[in-house]
């Protein structure tokens, strides 16, 4: 009996260490997979927050040429204005 229980109690540690090892080898590979993911998350933010930037300096760049060409529209009109008075002068 007591050879029995002895190879009952070393196939009980047995189980018990590959089960703690499967469990250490399980949380391990969890924590690999969120540190992955969260790397993989940061490099995609970082993606959009240079999207954002060129949309916001290309919307900049947009908004001075249009008040260049107000201005000129500006010009041409008061010009336009010039000619009709000189043309209505003349005829």
């Amino acid at each position: 009996m007591t050879h029995q229980m002895a190879l009952d109690v070393a196939q009980t540690s047995t189980i018990a260490v590959t089960a703690i090892v499967l469990a250490v080898i399980t949380v391990a590979g969890l924590i690999a997979t969120s540190i992955y993911r969260a790397r993989y998350a940061a490099a995609r933010e970082e993606g959009y927050r240079v999207l954002a930037e060129r949309g916001a300096d290309s919307a900049q760049a947009t908004a001075g040429e249009l008040k260049g060409v107000r201005d000129e529209l500006g010009e041409v009109r008061q010009r336009l204005a010039a000619l009709e008075k000189l043309l209505s002068q003349i005829g």
